[in-house]
Protein backbone atom coordinates (compact mmCIF):
# COMPACT_ATOMS: atom_id res chain seq x y z
CA UNK A 1 0.00 0.00 0.00
CA UNK A 2 2.60 2.15 0.77
CA UNK A 3 4.15 2.38 -2.94
CA UNK A 4 0.57 2.49 -4.27
CA UNK A 5 0.25 5.42 -1.85
CA UNK A 6 2.64 7.40 -2.68
CA UNK A 7 1.60 6.84 -6.54
CA UNK A 8 -1.54 8.38 -5.70
CA UNK A 9 0.03 11.41 -4.09
CA UNK A 10 2.03 12.13 -7.25
CA UNK A 11 -1.10 12.35 -9.12
CA UNK A 12 -2.99 14.29 -6.68
CA UNK A 13 -0.56 17.08 -6.49
CA UNK A 14 -0.69 17.65 -10.36
CA UNK A 15 -4.81 17.40 -10.28
CA UNK A 16 -7.53 20.62 -9.18
CA UNK A 17 -7.97 20.86 -5.75
CA UNK A 18 -11.19 20.67 -5.86
CA UNK A 19 -11.47 17.30 -7.83
CA UNK A 20 -8.50 15.91 -6.71
CA UNK A 21 -9.90 13.49 -3.76
CA UNK A 22 -12.66 11.98 -6.28
CA UNK A 23 -10.45 11.42 -9.03
CA UNK A 24 -7.78 9.74 -6.44
CA UNK A 25 -10.13 7.30 -5.23
CA UNK A 26 -11.39 6.19 -8.71
CA UNK A 27 -7.46 5.50 -9.70
CA UNK A 28 -7.22 3.77 -6.24
CA UNK A 29 -10.40 1.64 -6.65
CA UNK A 30 -9.03 1.25 -10.49
CA UNK A 31 -5.67 0.10 -8.78
CA UNK A 32 -6.91 -1.97 -6.22
CA UNK A 33 -8.83 -4.28 -8.37
CA UNK A 34 -6.04 -5.00 -10.76
CA UNK A 35 -4.11 -5.98 -7.29
CA UNK A 36 -6.83 -8.15 -6.35
CA UNK A 37 -7.54 -9.44 -9.87
CA UNK A 38 -3.49 -10.20 -10.07
CA UNK A 39 -3.34 -11.76 -6.76
CA UNK A 40 -6.33 -13.93 -7.06
CA UNK A 41 -5.26 -15.70 -10.35
CA UNK A 42 -1.29 -16.17 -8.45
CA UNK A 43 -3.15 -17.42 -5.35
CA UNK A 44 -0.39 -15.13 -3.43
CA UNK A 45 -0.13 -11.37 -2.52
CA UNK A 46 1.97 -9.81 -5.21
CA UNK A 47 5.41 -9.01 -3.62
CA UNK A 48 7.26 -5.22 -4.00
CA UNK A 49 8.08 -5.47 -7.71
CA UNK A 50 4.75 -6.93 -8.96
CA UNK A 51 3.53 -3.72 -7.46
CA UNK A 52 5.38 -1.53 -9.12
CA UNK A 53 5.14 -3.24 -12.51
CA UNK A 54 0.88 -2.93 -11.88
CA UNK A 55 1.33 0.72 -11.43
CA UNK A 56 3.70 1.29 -14.16
CA UNK A 57 0.91 -0.53 -16.31
CA UNK A 58 -1.26 2.83 -15.34
CA UNK A 59 0.86 5.41 -16.36
CA UNK A 60 3.52 8.03 -14.94
CA UNK A 61 1.50 10.19 -12.72
CA UNK A 62 2.21 13.39 -15.41
CA UNK A 63 0.38 11.50 -17.94
CA UNK A 64 -2.40 10.20 -15.89
CA UNK A 65 -2.95 13.61 -14.17
CA UNK A 66 -3.16 14.94 -17.51
CA UNK A 67 -5.80 12.59 -18.74
CA UNK A 68 -8.37 14.93 -16.49
CA UNK A 69 -7.37 17.70 -17.58
CA UNK A 70 -8.57 19.24 -20.91
CA UNK A 71 -7.05 17.73 -23.76
CA UNK A 72 -5.01 20.83 -25.49
CA UNK A 73 -1.82 19.54 -27.09
CA UNK A 74 0.82 21.24 -28.48
CA UNK A 75 3.46 18.94 -28.30
CA UNK A 76 2.52 15.33 -28.30
CA UNK A 77 0.30 13.58 -25.95
CA UNK A 78 3.08 11.90 -23.94
CA UNK A 79 5.71 14.87 -24.30
CA UNK A 80 3.02 17.74 -23.21
CA UNK A 81 2.80 16.84 -19.56
CA UNK A 82 6.74 17.24 -19.14
CA UNK A 83 6.43 20.28 -21.71
CA UNK A 84 3.82 22.38 -19.42
CA UNK A 85 5.53 21.69 -16.15
CA UNK A 86 8.97 22.77 -17.45
CA UNK A 87 7.45 25.85 -19.12
CA UNK A 88 5.87 26.46 -15.56
CA UNK A 89 9.34 26.18 -13.86
CA UNK A 90 10.88 28.67 -16.96
CA UNK A 91 8.59 30.82 -16.45
CA UNK A 92 8.50 31.16 -11.94
CA UNK A 93 12.35 31.59 -12.64
CA UNK A 94 11.71 34.36 -15.30
CA UNK A 95 9.51 36.53 -13.02
CA UNK A 96 11.34 36.33 -10.10
CA UNK A 97 14.93 37.08 -11.73
CA UNK A 98 13.45 39.59 -13.41
CA UNK A 99 11.56 40.80 -10.03
CA UNK A 100 14.63 40.77 -8.10
CA UNK A 101 16.63 43.15 -11.09
CA UNK A 102 14.13 45.45 -10.68
CA UNK A 103 14.12 45.59 -7.36
CA UNK A 104 17.93 46.01 -7.51
CA UNK A 105 17.84 48.47 -10.19
CA UNK A 106 15.36 51.28 -7.77
CA UNK A 107 17.21 50.02 -4.62
CA UNK A 108 21.09 50.00 -5.55
CA UNK A 109 20.88 52.41 -9.03
CA UNK A 110 18.18 54.99 -7.98
CA UNK A 111 16.07 54.10 -11.10
CA UNK A 112 12.66 55.40 -11.15
CA UNK A 113 10.14 52.73 -10.18
CA UNK A 114 7.94 52.91 -13.07
CA UNK A 115 10.41 53.05 -15.62
CA UNK A 116 12.44 50.20 -13.44
CA UNK A 117 9.28 47.84 -13.45
CA UNK A 118 8.29 49.13 -17.59
CA UNK A 119 11.86 47.93 -18.77
CA UNK A 120 11.45 44.84 -16.18
CA UNK A 121 8.06 44.09 -18.19
CA UNK A 122 9.49 44.40 -21.65
CA UNK A 123 12.78 42.62 -21.16
CA UNK A 124 10.54 39.90 -19.25
CA UNK A 125 8.07 39.72 -22.35
CA UNK A 126 10.77 39.29 -24.48
CA UNK A 127 12.65 36.62 -22.85
CA UNK A 128 9.45 34.48 -22.21
CA UNK A 129 8.92 34.24 -26.00
CA UNK A 130 12.37 33.31 -26.31
CA UNK A 131 12.08 30.75 -23.52
CA UNK A 132 9.43 29.09 -24.84
CA UNK A 133 10.47 29.28 -28.37
CA UNK A 134 13.06 27.46 -27.13
CA UNK A 135 11.86 25.05 -24.74
CA UNK A 136 9.11 23.86 -27.61
CA UNK A 137 11.60 23.49 -29.80
CA UNK A 138 13.87 21.07 -27.42
CA UNK A 139 10.47 18.82 -27.07
CA UNK A 140 9.91 18.94 -30.82
CA UNK A 141 13.37 17.47 -30.91
CA UNK A 142 13.05 15.11 -27.84
CA UNK A 143 9.50 13.95 -29.22
CA UNK A 144 11.49 12.99 -32.52
CA UNK A 145 13.97 11.02 -31.04
CA UNK A 146 11.40 8.78 -29.07
CA UNK A 147 12.99 10.28 -26.10
CA UNK A 148 9.73 10.82 -24.24
CA UNK A 149 8.57 7.00 -24.84
CA UNK A 150 11.90 6.38 -23.61
CA UNK A 151 11.38 8.02 -20.30
CA UNK A 152 8.06 6.50 -19.80
CA UNK A 153 8.79 3.60 -20.07
CA UNK A 154 12.09 3.67 -17.33
CA UNK A 155 10.13 5.77 -14.73
CA UNK A 156 10.12 3.93 -11.62
CA UNK A 157 7.23 3.82 -8.84
CA UNK A 158 10.09 3.37 -6.01
CA UNK A 159 11.35 6.67 -7.11
CA UNK A 160 8.55 8.26 -5.93
CA UNK A 161 8.34 10.44 -2.73
CA UNK A 162 7.24 9.58 0.29
CA UNK A 163 3.69 10.36 1.43
CA UNK A 164 4.69 12.26 4.30
CA UNK A 165 7.85 14.12 3.20
CA UNK A 166 7.58 17.58 3.01
CA UNK A 167 7.18 18.55 -0.35
CA UNK A 168 9.15 21.89 -1.08
CA UNK A 169 7.15 25.07 -1.90
CA UNK A 170 6.73 25.72 -5.48
CA UNK A 171 7.56 29.52 -5.60
CA UNK A 172 9.89 28.75 -2.56
CA UNK A 173 11.84 26.63 -4.79
CA UNK A 174 11.80 28.84 -7.88
CA UNK A 175 12.62 32.25 -5.70
CA UNK A 176 15.91 30.30 -4.35
CA UNK A 177 16.65 29.48 -7.57
CA UNK A 178 16.09 32.89 -9.22
CA UNK A 179 18.31 34.40 -6.54
CA UNK A 180 21.34 32.16 -6.97
CA UNK A 181 21.22 32.54 -10.88
CA UNK A 182 20.82 36.22 -10.24
CA UNK A 183 23.78 36.47 -7.66
CA UNK A 184 25.92 34.16 -10.06
CA UNK A 185 25.20 36.88 -12.79
CA UNK A 186 25.78 39.40 -10.35
CA UNK A 187 29.14 38.00 -9.56
CA UNK A 188 30.55 37.63 -12.96
CA UNK A 189 29.71 41.28 -13.70
CA UNK A 190 26.70 40.68 -16.25
CA UNK A 191 24.11 42.15 -13.78
CA UNK A 192 24.64 45.78 -11.96
CA UNK A 193 26.49 45.75 -8.49
CA UNK A 194 25.75 48.75 -6.23
CA UNK A 195 28.32 51.46 -6.78
CA UNK A 196 27.01 54.26 -4.19
CA UNK A 197 26.44 53.93 -0.38
CA UNK A 198 22.80 54.62 0.13
CA UNK A 199 22.04 57.82 -1.41
CA UNK A 200 25.27 59.29 -0.73
CA UNK A 201 26.94 60.74 -3.95
CA UNK A 202 30.43 61.11 -4.86
CA UNK A 203 31.75 58.01 -2.86
CA UNK A 204 32.52 54.56 -3.69
CA UNK A 205 33.14 51.46 -2.21
CA UNK A 206 35.96 49.45 -3.34
CA UNK A 207 36.62 45.90 -2.83
CA UNK A 208 39.55 45.25 -0.86
CA UNK A 209 42.03 42.30 -2.82
CA UNK A 210 40.63 39.51 -0.60
CA UNK A 211 37.55 39.49 -2.77
CA UNK A 212 39.81 38.69 -6.01
CA UNK A 213 41.45 35.81 -4.28
CA UNK A 214 38.44 34.11 -3.63
CA UNK A 215 36.47 34.73 -6.56
CA UNK A 216 36.76 30.87 -8.31
CA UNK A 217 36.01 29.65 -4.83
CA UNK A 218 33.28 31.66 -4.64
CA UNK A 219 31.92 31.22 -8.18
CA UNK A 220 32.05 27.24 -7.61
CA UNK A 221 30.32 27.03 -4.49
CA UNK A 222 27.69 29.54 -5.29
CA UNK A 223 27.61 27.01 -8.44
CA UNK A 224 27.24 23.78 -6.63
CA UNK A 225 24.40 25.54 -4.46
CA UNK A 226 22.07 26.15 -7.21
CA UNK A 227 22.24 22.74 -8.34
CA UNK A 228 21.47 21.91 -4.67
CA UNK A 229 17.95 23.92 -5.11
CA UNK A 230 17.54 22.70 -8.34
CA UNK A 231 17.50 19.14 -7.39
CA UNK A 232 15.50 19.92 -3.80
CA UNK A 233 13.00 21.77 -5.96
CA UNK A 234 12.76 18.88 -8.77
CA UNK A 235 14.27 15.95 -7.50
CA UNK A 236 13.52 15.97 -3.92
CA UNK A 237 13.71 11.92 -3.41
CA UNK A 238 17.43 11.99 -4.41
CA UNK A 239 18.01 12.66 -0.52
CA UNK A 240 21.54 11.24 -0.80
CA UNK A 241 22.68 13.72 -3.61
CA UNK A 242 21.41 16.69 -1.22
CA UNK A 243 22.49 15.31 1.59
CA UNK A 244 26.20 15.74 -0.02
CA UNK A 245 25.73 18.88 -1.38
CA UNK A 246 24.63 20.39 1.75
CA UNK A 247 27.04 19.35 3.84
CA UNK A 248 29.59 19.90 1.19
CA UNK A 249 28.44 23.48 0.48
CA UNK A 250 28.16 24.14 4.17
CA UNK A 251 31.85 23.03 5.15
CA UNK A 252 32.58 24.81 1.75
CA UNK A 253 30.85 28.28 2.73
CA UNK A 254 32.58 28.22 6.45
CA UNK A 255 35.93 27.38 4.82
CA UNK A 256 35.57 30.52 2.54
CA UNK A 257 34.04 32.26 5.51
CA UNK A 258 36.86 31.76 7.54
CA UNK A 259 39.32 32.76 4.70
CA UNK A 260 37.65 36.46 4.06
CA UNK A 261 36.98 36.85 8.01
CA UNK A 262 41.07 36.46 8.15
CA UNK A 263 41.10 39.46 5.94
CA UNK A 264 39.47 41.95 8.56
CA UNK A 265 38.71 44.32 6.10
CA UNK A 266 36.97 44.20 2.69
CA UNK A 267 35.80 47.47 1.00
CA UNK A 268 37.27 50.76 1.08
CA UNK A 269 35.49 53.91 0.73
CA UNK A 270 36.65 56.67 -1.67
CA UNK A 271 35.57 59.06 -3.51
CA UNK A 272 34.67 63.52 -3.13
CA UNK A 273 33.40 63.37 0.55
CA UNK A 274 35.68 65.11 3.53
CA UNK A 275 38.29 62.14 4.86
CA UNK A 276 36.96 62.15 8.34
CA UNK A 277 33.24 61.08 6.64
CA UNK A 278 35.03 58.45 4.39
CA UNK A 279 36.54 57.40 7.51
CA UNK A 280 33.44 56.50 9.72
CA UNK A 281 32.13 55.26 6.50
CA UNK A 282 34.98 52.70 5.71
CA UNK A 283 34.61 51.64 9.49
CA UNK A 284 31.28 51.27 9.39
CA UNK A 285 30.78 49.32 6.64
CA UNK A 286 33.34 46.76 7.45
CA UNK A 287 32.44 46.63 10.64
CA UNK A 288 28.49 45.35 9.46
CA UNK A 289 30.87 42.99 7.71
CA UNK A 290 32.54 41.73 10.09
CA UNK A 291 29.15 40.81 12.22
CA UNK A 292 27.87 39.77 8.87
CA UNK A 293 30.58 37.15 8.17
CA UNK A 294 30.13 35.87 12.15
CA UNK A 295 26.25 35.60 11.55
CA UNK A 296 26.42 33.38 8.77
CA UNK A 297 29.43 30.98 9.57
CA UNK A 298 27.21 30.67 12.49
CA UNK A 299 24.11 30.00 10.64
CA UNK A 300 26.46 27.43 8.09
CA UNK A 301 27.40 25.34 11.15
CA UNK A 302 24.06 25.00 12.09
CA UNK A 303 23.17 24.32 8.71
CA UNK A 304 25.76 21.30 8.62
CA UNK A 305 25.26 20.11 11.87
CA UNK A 306 21.56 19.50 11.31
CA UNK A 307 22.49 18.04 7.97
CA UNK A 308 24.53 15.69 9.21
CA UNK A 309 22.14 14.44 11.85
CA UNK A 310 19.65 13.99 9.46
CA UNK A 311 21.66 12.11 7.32
CA UNK A 312 23.08 9.91 10.27
CA UNK A 313 19.28 8.93 11.61
CA UNK A 314 17.50 8.52 7.82
CA UNK A 315 16.48 5.15 7.52
CA UNK A 316 18.62 3.15 4.73
CA UNK A 317 16.08 3.21 2.45
CA UNK A 318 15.63 7.00 2.46
CA UNK A 319 18.89 7.82 1.45
CA UNK A 320 19.82 5.81 -1.92
CA UNK A 321 19.75 7.34 -5.52
CA UNK A 322 18.27 5.95 -8.07
CA UNK A 323 18.75 7.16 -11.77
CA UNK A 324 15.57 8.72 -13.75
Amino acid sequence: MDLIDRYLAAIARRLPADKADDIVAEIRDDLLTRQEAREDALGRPLDKSEVSALIKDVGHPLVVASRYRPQQYLIGPDAFPFFVATLRIVAMVLVLAFAVTAASSVVFGHADIAHALGRAMSNLFSSAMLAFGTVAVIFYALERTGFPADHLAKWRPQDLPEVKDKQPNVWGSAFEVAIGVYFILWWCGLVPFPTYYGNVKGLVLLPDPVWAAVWWPVLALMVARLVYNLIQWLRPRWKAVLAVLSVATAAGGLGLAYVIYQAGHWLTASGTLPADQLADIDHGVNIGIHWAIVAVGAITVFQCLQELWRLATSRPGMITVKAI
